[in-house]
Formats: C-alpha cells, structure tokens, sequence
C-alpha cells in the first residue's frame, strides 16, 4: 500500500532585487503574505503553502522553530535554510509557491537561497522590462536550471514602462533570440495594472496577466496530473486515497481567474480573500 501524501507542484519566484517577485506573489495569492515593511527586508526563500495562518523558520539540520511574522527582521540568515508560511488562498490548493530573494542583492549571497532550487518543479523568472535580462540573470540560470525538474516561464515585469510598441517588440524579440529554448515562454506583463484590473476582465487581459496565468496554471496542473500517475504506476495495488478535508465535500479548487470549467471555458476572476487584498500603490516589488 502506497501512503505518501500527494505532493503538490512548487513554483518558485525567482529574479534580480526590485523585479516584481512579491507583486507577483501578492497577485498570485490575491493577498500579501508578509506585512509591507517586511518585503523590503533581508529575507531567505519564503516556501508558502495552503494552511491556517502560520510561520515557521527551518534551520539548515530541518528542525523548525515557530515565530511571529513581526519578528523576519530577526532571521538569521546564516543560520536559516527558509521561513515557512501557511495561509488560505485557492492558488495555494494547485502548488506551493516559493519566493526566492532577489539574485542581485550585494548583501545576500546566493549560498543563502541555492540549497533550496533542488525543491522546485518550476520558476517564473521576473525581468524588468527596461534592462530585461541582463548578463547576471543569464548566468544565474544558467547555473541553476538543470535542478528544475519541469518547464519555466520568463516574465518580462512592468512592461507598460516601455510606452512605444517598437520599444516593446524590440525587447521581445531579444529576449526569444538570447534565450532561445530556455523558458517554455516569454510573457510581457503589467503586474500593477493587472493588480487594478479587480474584475475587469478586459483590464486584465490587456495587462498580459490572462494569457499568463492561464498558461501557468495548465502546467501546474499537468504536473500534478504527472506526480499522480507516476505515483499510481509505483503502487497500482493501492486502495482508492480519501480526499483530503478541504477537498472532500467538491472538486479541486484552482485560483479564480483561470477555473476550467466543465464545457472547456474558463471564469476570469482575481484570486482574493475579502479583507486583505493590497491597494495597487502598496504592492511591494521585493
């Protein structure tokens, strides 16, 4: 009998210092995990994952220690390998999400986030926009994307900084020709202006954060989809699992905006939880 519990895909959030990383986590989880004041400190990878309301800090030998969220400015990065947190978001229920410090910080050095890229099954890589990948964000991937067991996405963040659609088409076309088949796709995305969208479908879309989304939750779904066939072949005597108990009264929930629906359309609404989704100006870009 196979008992290992389904293991839900990890996306982590990678770039150079002021890409985008947090806004695009706060726009991922319709909610921002850690306090404003907090995002602009010196942090190690965040691993969020679906739970009560929590926070941990693993140390390098795996023991953990919990701790209140006021207190990440007292992290010690030399002894902690990340700061785990658990929150209720739909995004949360189709993969974990790990928020890695920004590669180009001159005050972290990346022994602090690099014992933790093993954990990944996928990366949205943050760019921005008006120095898009430069040569520190090539070498670093360079190095590093062999651990990742599946497919990546390349996010060219605050694209609307580049008012001419030459300037735009410029950037693109450089980015496909410098990195060639190195990330399943490139998405140019206004992550503040999508954060404005609210319900705005049209807004959203026209953001680029709709076709993103969309392609970034198929393919955490067919990883999933993956990880249980592949646990299915290990153990084809097993009994029939028991959902879990936030799954056992419906089906799987995936973040609003992209929810596949029965007869092959999808929904289009933001992902929030009532209450804490931040104003567009306080989105932080750690």
């Amino acid at each position: 009998m196979d008992d290992m519990p389904e293991r839900k895909p990890r996306l982590a959030l990678m770039g150079e210092f002021s890409a985008g990383k947090s806004t695009l986590s706060n726009l991922l989880l319709g909610a921002s995990p850690l306090p404003t004041k907090v995002t602009a400190t010196r942090l190690p990878p965040v691993w969020i994952t679906y739970g009560p309301e929590a926070a941990v800090m693993q140390r390098h030998d795996g023991t953990e220690i919990p701790f209140d969220i006021v207190d990440f400015d007292l992290v010690d990065l030399e002894e902690t390998r990340l700061i785990r947190l658990s929150m209720e978001s739909e995004t949360l229920h189709l993969c974990d999400l790990i928020d890695m410090p920004g590669i180009s910080d001159p005050n972290m050095s990346s022994e602090v986030w690099q014992p933790v890229m093993c954990e990944a099954d996928h990366v949205v890589w943050c760019t921005h926009a008006t120095q898009a990948w430069r040569q520190s964000e090539a070498a670093t991937w360079k190095e590093i994307r062999d651990q990742i067991r599946g497919d990546s996405l390349l996010l060219v963040t605050q694209i609307d900084k580049l008012t001419n659609e030459r300037d735009r088409a410029r950037v693109l076309a450089r980015l496909r020709k410098e990195t060639g088949d190195l990330f399943a796709a490139i998405y140019p995305v206004s992550l503040i202006s999508a954060l404005q969208a609210d319900e705005d479908v049209e807004a959203w879309n026209a953001s680029g954060a709709g076709a993103f989304t969309e392609h970034l939750v198929e393919m955490l779904l067919k990883t999933a989809e993956g990880e249980a066939e592949e646990k299915d072949e290990i153990a084809p005597e097993a009994v029939e699992p028991v959902a879990a108990p936030d799954e056992a009264e419906g089906p799987r929930v995936v973040p609003k905006r992209v929810r596949v629906r029965s007869d092959g359309s999808r929904s289009e609404r933001l992902p929030r939880r009532e209450g804490t989704f931040l104003p567009p100006m306080e989105a932080s870009q750690r």
